[in-house]
């Protein structure tokens, strides 16, 4: 960790000498630049002993987490809040993206940029206390801590100090993102390309008459894989309980009688290990279920121990109302149903049972069950079904229950990641995305998310809704997301197995809603069966692909216009990303009264190659003006441009 503090140091006190020291800042980026030239020093060694070295590293990782995204937390609770400009002559104030450095530099140079420093001036003060209050924690930010408040004990002007401040911002940043590059190995999944598949309707039994897991073949992963993915999502592979279960179709999956196994209907375990082998030599990372809040009514979980679960033993009736009875070594219980918030009270799943995150035994479970996934399996990544209902905050509010103090997902993620550190965890979350990040989840779903002060940044809901504020106000969250190294990053999508066919939700407006998602640098997902506009849904459930009727994609059916937009995009994506390499967004604002939506792409590989894509995602024609881009006029529902900048 020395090694850290030396350079940090170095980098510090080249940046606090009097300007006139150097030609300018350009000059003191260049120098500061060379402090992180790629020979980084490694994380703080322990005593040689078994697992020391990966503790260190692993801890090292968490600190760099926490100073560039979440801050610190004493287990639910965060002990810093996000930082807040104010422009007092207009009156109004922003929220920073994050509570760490990243998201303070972003926000900062974004409103000075849009509105100039002097807009914010007499907060330089604020900004030496947030940021002591940010680094204090942890020890090797001492030596940046000394250099900022030399800075603010200078005789330069508030200017000087507030200019002076972003460049030693700039460069630190800058220095712990390319460890961070170094260090998460997990952080594939910022950027996956996300391949959905339901393997109960995917048509490889009535095609091959096989197990599915043993008829998957490579030339399957191959199609996959040039539509332009790289990682694979088969859904719903677990055993599905049989007590409860709805429908004709198999029952949901996401009643799981056993987390720890996969549903013999679809193959051996050993079937399943070949399938993640295949996936692996075909370049695939292969991504899996945990649902974290319910088993079946059946589960092996519940039969071994029904303390695991919100229940009571009891010698009456069960109430009637979310509860179901379940016998235990001669004696009955009474079993709440899985369920969530809703309306003052708790919705159910009345095919699930709740399970019990209070009862440390039943997270010491779980832990070893997901655990064992990357161990006996080789996984990469966990999609967390529903994940922020295990938050101590939420679950402790929905089942008046006293938790442990800290949080489950710090204890399963870093465990799991001690096993495999390059096991990724997405999460399923409509609500409480800024506890999951602080979990260590490496990625979120951007669906719904009203939490921030600017409303709706969820991208599925703002452009479902066509809403043309809540879509620019997403962009911009998004290419935040895109660009942070220390947070959780953005799944964008279109659809999966729970939403309507995208077709269906988005009519005509479906061309410019796909390009402005598969667009996007960061994690991207789609749903099997999409790419053709296969529908199967029926009245009482929207699903393109129900889990309530037996089902399987016709490859030979679907929409052809569907499957030419799919067919234009996914190649539009691959040409883009192949002639710009690694990129970021800016978010792009349209002028007062045009309605569009979209973002410039710039590549860090090819500096200076730039690109535009413009889209209207509204239910009405509007007008688009880019003159950097040389373009004006209408744009119809669902029209979208890529265009170059000059």
């Amino acid at each position: 960790m020395m090694g850290l503090s030396v350079q940090l140091f170095r980098l510090a006190l080249l940046l606090v000498l009097p300007l006139a020291a150097y030609a300018g800042p350009e000059a003191d980026r260049a120098a500061a630049g060379i402090l992180f030239d790629g020979s980084l020093p490694s994380a703080p060694l322990l005593p040689d002993a078994p697992g020391q070295k990966a503790g260190a590293e692993a801890e090292f990782l968490r600190q760099m987490k926490e100073v560039l995204s979440s801050g610190g937390w004493d287990g639910p609770s965060p002990q810093l809040r996000h930082f807040v400009f104010k422009n007092a002559a207009g009156g109004w104030t922003a929220q920073a993206q994050s509570v760490g450095l990243e998201g303070f530099l972003w926000t900062k140079k974004e409103l000075e940029g849009k509105y100039g420093a002097a807009a914010f001036a007499g907060q330089t003060a604020d900004y030496f206390n947030y940021l002591d209050a940010l680094l204090k924690p942890v020890p090797w930010t001492s030596d940046l801590r000394k250099a900022l408040d030399e800075l603010e004990a200078s005789g330069l002007s508030e200017a000087q100090k507030n200019a002076r401040l972003n460049l030693i911002l700039e460069s630190y940043v800058a220095g712990l993102q390319a460890n961070m590059e170094r260090y998460d190995a997990a952080a594939w999944s910022k950027k996956a390309r996300i391949y959905e598949l339901f393997p109960r309707a995917y048509d490889l039994a009535g095609s091959r008459g096989g197990k599915f897991f043993r008829e998957f073949r490579a030339s399957d992963f191959d199609r996959i894989k040039k539509m332009g993915f790289d990682a694979v999502w088969p859904m719903g592979i677990l055993p599905i309980g049989v007590r409860g279960q709805t429908g004709t179709g198999g029952g949901s999956p996401y009643s799981i009688s056993d987390h720890a196994t996969v549903n013999p209907d679809l193959g051996t375990e050993e079937d399943f290990r070949q399938f993640v082998r295949t996936a692996h030599a075909a370049g695939l990372r292969v991504i899996v279920d945990f649902v974290v809040n319910h088993t079946s009514l059946d589960s092996r979980l519940l039969a071994e121990n029904p303390d695991y679960f919100v229940s009571f033993r009891y010698d009456g009736s069960c109430p009637k109302d979310g509860y179901f009875e379940s016998w235990h070594n001669g004696s009955k219980y009474c079993v709440h149903h899985g369920g969530f918030e809703y309306g003052g009270g708790v919705s159910s799943w009345i095919d699930t049972a709740q399970i019990n995150y209070s009862n440390r035994g039943l997270r010491d479970k779980m832990t070893s069950i997901v655990k064992g996934w990357v161990t006996k399996f080789d996984v990469d990544g966990f999609r967390v079904d529903m994940a922020y209902l295990a938050l101590n905050n939420v679950f402790s509010r929905t089942w008046q229950k006293s938790m442990p103090k800290d949080e489950f997902y710090r204890q399963l993620i870093w465990t799991v990641k001690a096993a495999k550190p390059s096991a990724a965890f997405m999460a399923e979350a409509y609500a409480y995305q800024e506890d999951l990040g602080a979990c260590g989840f490496d990625t979120i779903y951007s669906k719904h998310e009203e939490a921030r002060p600017e409303g709706q940044t969820g991208w599925y809901n703002a452009s479902e809704a066509g809403n043309p504020y809540a879509m620019q106000s997403s962009i911009n969250r998004q290419a935040f997301l895109a660009w942070q190294a220390g947070g959780a990053g953005s799944v964008m999508f279109t659809g999966n197995h729970d939403e309507p066919a995208p077709e269906k939700v988005y009519g005509r407006r479906l061309p410019a809603a796909l390009a402005l998602t598969f667009l996007y640098p960061g994690s991207v997902m789609m749903y099997s069966g999409a790419e053709i506009g296969y529908d199967a849904a029926v009245p009482t459930e929207h699903k393109p692909l129900p889990f309530s009727v037996p089902c399987e994609i016709d490859w030979d059916g679907g929409d052809a216009q569907v499957k030419r937009t799919y067919q234009e995009v996914l190649a539009l994506a691959a040409r883009v990303r192949g002639e710009l390499g690694a990129y970021v967004i800016e978010p792009l604002w349209p002028a007062p009264g045009q309605n569009w939506a979209g973002y410039i792409l710039s590549s860090t590989d090819k500096p200076g190659l730039r690109k535009a894509v413009i889209g209207n995602v509204t239910w009405d024609t509007t007008r688009a003006d880019l003159p950097q881009a040389g373009f004006s006029g209408p744009l119809a529902p669902g029209e979208y441009r890529v265009l170059d900048l000059r």
